[in-house]
């Protein structure tokens, strides 16, 4: 029989990322459980065990926040992570020199998330915060899936929901083709993703919010259909992009954390394109060599 998750992990996994959301917020178990969706005495029974391993913090009140612990585990992860760490360096080097929002990203299992973000941008403009995540779905994640074997596209190309009909999957294929060919994936902004933008924000600060995760599941099956993937750049087109990511490529090929420009609020031309594209790109060529790498346009 095939092995389940442990039910009490999951759920002292969503409670983790509940406080995280507030990390200056206490919480009462009852504000818990109704955020997380389980009853309060198991939601306590959790807390009570996450308390004792120092995870989650409790004060008089009985009130809850995340724990000291947590800070000596993420400083391990990052520490073992040489790629993140590296691309950390570059991309924050980048949001300085071009005054934008910049973002580390890392690919974990069926979905990405963003590990880092420094925000040197207008006031004015798209934004992410760190923890955000989405599922690796057409169109999402192709600085990841642009290097995955065959097996590995053909899989990320099956969960689209609806499914991909066959003019849709070469379209995709081609995509990723002009991914691997440039260095970095160019997305382009359309009213769906700016409802994506804002389902993400209302979800990072209510995870188990209904309206928005409704809304997020319909502009993800919408843009999944859409142009929101570039392939080629037109020379005389003028662009509203989204973001602009390039992979860091470890020894070995693989690929687990790409760095993301988040795009202007304004419409751009190709050239610019090409130059802030160039500029991702160098980044993460950079932090590629930083860990021992390949350049990220060399392709499989």
């Amino acid at each position: 029989m095939p092995i389940r998750p442990s039910p009490a992990v999951v759920r002292a996994s969503d409670l983790l990322d509940a406080l995280a959301v507030e990390p200056d917020r206490r919480y009462s178990v009852s504000e818990l459980a109704r955020l997380v969706g389980v009853p309060r005495a198991t939601c306590d029974a959790v807390l009570l065990a996450l308390a004792d391993g120092g995870l989650v913090a409790r004060d008089e009140q009985r009130r809850y926040s995340l724990g000291p612990r947590l800070i000596a585990l993420a400083d391990a992860a990052r520490a073992s992570n040489t790629a993140l760490r590296a691309a950390a360096l570059r991309a924050e080097a980048l949001a300085r020199a071009e005054s934008a929002v910049v973002a580390v990203s890392t690919r974990d299992g069926d979905q990405t998330w963003v590990a880092h973000v420094y925000d040197f941008g207008p006031a004015i403009g798209l934004r992410t915060r760190a923890g955000d995540a989405i599922e690796l779905v057409p169109p999402f994640g192709a600085a990841f899936v642009a290097w995955d074997d065959d097996t590995g596209i053909q899989r990320w190309l099956d969960r689209a929901d609806p499914p991909l009909g066959p003019d849709e999957q070469a379209r995709y294929r081609a995509a990723l083709e002009a991914v691997r060919r440039r260095g970095y994936s160019v997305s382009i902004a359309s009213d769906r993703a700016v409802d994506l933008a804002q389902a993400l924000d209302r979800l990072s600060r209510h995870p188990h919010g209904d309206d928005a995760i409704a809304i997020r599941d319909r502009a993800i099956r919408d843009i999944a259909h859409g142009e929101y993937l570039a392939a080629e750049i037109e020379p005389e087109s003028t662009t509203r992009l989204t973001q602009i990511s390039a992979p860091i490529v470890e020894p070995g090929g693989r690929v687990s954390t790409a760095i993301m420009l988040l795009g202007p609020s304004h419409e751009v031309p190709a050239a610019e394109t090409a130059r802030l594209g160039e500029l991702v790109r160098g980044a993460a060529a950079r932090a590629s060599t930083d860990v021992g790498g390949g350049p990220s346009a060399t392709g499989r």
